[in-house]
């Protein structure tokens, strides 16, 4: 099974990954509207990007009181029209990989196993890998490394 897989050492910020997101879901260039974020730090120069997990228990899901998602092939995916933007699953996801932009809420379902970002990200940042141990424990350092900056 395949997953993505963000590496922050090698995101140079250019967003291209956010733009290809919000252009192939919402027919825009609107980093905002995009699944996959790219955040950064001016004064410690340092990027790093944000984007479902595709959790083997998602908290997303688990705390929905409309029950507007579900897995599909492995991927969780939010069905828009029961969806009533009320935020809970934002606020429920443990690596702040669901978002929100008014009441419309965004989240990666992987564009049905082809994820565009991989496309256009020219340095390997984002990656599209099957799933290994190697990788998975490389994801929790990052995504532990990310948290701790987050909060100093």
């Amino acid at each position: 099974m395949k997953a993505l897989y963000v590496f922050p050492e090698k995101c140079t910020g250019c967003r291209e990954c956010s733009l290809a997101c919000s252009l192939t879901k919402f027919g825009e260039c609107n980093p905002k509207r995009a699944a996959i974020r790219v955040f950064r730090d001016e004064f410690k120069r340092y990027e790093y990007q944000r984007v479902c997990r595709q959790c083997e228990d998602p908290e997303c899901l688990n705390s929905c009181p409309e029950d507007a998602y579900e897995i599909i092939d492995n991927v969780i995916v939010l069905d828009r029209e029961r969806c009533t933007g009320c935020g809970i699953c934002v606020a429920s996801c443990p690596y702040g990989s669901v978002f929100q932009l008014n009441d419309e809420i965004i989240k990666c379902d992987l564009c049905g196993g082809n994820p565009q970002c991989i496309r256009f990200c020219t340095t390997g940042a984002v990656q599209y890998l099957e799933k290994s141990e190697e990788l998975e424990a490389g994801r929790n350092k990052t995504d532990q490394s990310i948290n701790d900056f987050i909060k100093s």
